[in-house]
């Protein structure tokens, strides 16, 4: 099972970020918000999603505002572009998330995730690692049916659009912008 930074430290395709992190708790999310704002890109990040449309994903004045609410098994980041406007979400389907020593946010990654783009299409991404890692594994029985279990919870508040994260972003990202070290220049 893959354990990941929240603050994206060894992330080399971005050699300089600012990063911030606060604990929420309001009647619709309880949990931890992060932000990484990517100051210098080496390469963009591109995708190509399955009806042949690429989308950037990473590059110079992107931000990747993450939620990880308490008690969830997954970490939803939605992607703001340099204008600030979103070009994606994608859904961390995890086993938990915690703070280290150093409270620094961690994620334990089940492989499966959820592409969502603007328009609301979703696309069900890493199946064949997920069950590579079973095959090898990296993943119990019980963390692979749990993976699934979630994902599919999980699209189907989704599709029936009663999944709030997907528009608290602009609120928080406002409020965790102000948190970046550096700020004031981001004001200005």
């Amino acid at each position: 099972m893959k354990q990941k930074r929240a603050d994206r430290l060894l992330w080399s395709r971005v050699p300089h970020k600012r990063f911030a992190m606060t604990h929420l708790e309001t009647n619709v999310f309880t949990g931890y918000v992060t932000l990484v704002s990517l100051d210098e890109v080496i390469e963009p990040l591109i995708i190509s999603r399955p009806e042949r449309k690429t989308v950037c994903l990473a590059d110079k004045g992107y931000r990747w505002l993450q939620h990880f609410p308490r008690g969830m098994h997954y970490a939803l980041t939605t992607i703001f572009d340099a204008q600030g406007e979103i070009a994606s979400w994608y859904l961390d389907i995890c086993k938990r998330h915690w703070l280290d020593e150093q409270g620094i946010l961690w994620y334990e990654d089940l492989y499966l995730d959820l592409d969502i783009t603007p328009d609301g299409d979703i696309y069900i991404l890493d199946a064949d690692e997920l069950d590579a890692a079973l095959q090898q594994g990296q993943v119990s029985t019980l963390e692979y049916d749990l993976a699934w279990r979630v994902l599919d919870q999980v699209m189907t508040v989704i599709e029936a659009d009663r999944f709030p994260l997907l528009w608290m972003g602009e609120e928080h990202l406002s409020l965790l912008t102000k948190a970046l070290p550096g700020a004031e220049k981001d004001t200005e």
